[in-house]
């Protein structure tokens, strides 16, 4: 599904890596170190798609909202400070709304002017109490104000959790996300991957149900 944009990844440069962290939470997969992603020969190809869906699709680190076992994931690249990403997660959630058997798969992307204690707060909800995050994670997406420690407690309340300690496991997350979108050579959010198919920006609304409807008859 994903070699039309693999192939041309491997003409990426490498990228610095981050200290690599292991998840200790039970059932979860090997945090995969962004190394891994950099360096492969054509012959490798299955192998790089295979890493590279796992990280994408597959991931238990990065939230996930919709279908329990979807039809089709889609994975979107996004951050809370991004007008165009709040403005897209909207169409997200209708799109959920009108097709049950889809799921969303979040990879939070704060740019190095944005703060990341959103983005941090969103993963640490996911790792230690992911029944919390899709309500906050609609809070913080909805809100139009300046997001600071005091919105993001709101959002962490109105979520109904208790949890306010940021968690250092999730820096690892955020590293890797950026690595993944340097490597589908994706430069900013909202980015939004459907089967084979980047859409980037605020799209229609049309649009996102057409690249679906078009990926599940591909597949």
């Amino acid at each position: 599904m994903l070699k039309a944009l693999i192939v041309p990844m491997m003409l990426l440069p490498a990228l610095p890596a981050p200290a690599q962290v292991v998840s200790i939470a039970p059932g979860h997969i090997h945090r995969v170190p962004a190394p891994e992603l950099v360096a492969y020969t054509p012959e490798r190809v299955p192998e790089t798609e295979a890493l590279i869906r796992s990280n994408l699709l597959d991931d238990p680190h990065s939230p996930r909202v919709g279908a329990l076992q979807p039809a089709l994931t889609l994975v979107c690249f996004t951050d809370y400070s991004c007008k165009a990403c709040k403005c897209l997660d909207e169409k997200l959630h209708r799109l959920l709304a009108l097709h049950p058997q889809l799921a969303v798969t979040y990879k939070f992307s704060p740019s190095m002017f944005q703060p990341l204690n959103p983005s941090r707060m969103a993963l640490t909800l996911w790792e230690q109490q992911p029944s919390t995050f899709e309500a906050f994670h609609r809070y913080l997406m909805r809100y139009q104000g300046l997001l600071d420690d005091y919105s993001i407690r709101n959002a962490v309340r109105s979520a109904g959790s208790t949890i306010y300690q940021l968690s250092p496991e999730v820096t690892h997350t955020l590293a890797l996300n950026k690595a993944l979108m340097k490597k589908l050579n994706i430069s900013h959010t909202p980015a939004t991957l459907i089967g084979d198919t980047v859409l980037t920006g605020d799209v229609p609304f049309s649009e996102i149900e057409e690249a679906v409807k078009r990926t599940q008859t591909e597949t």
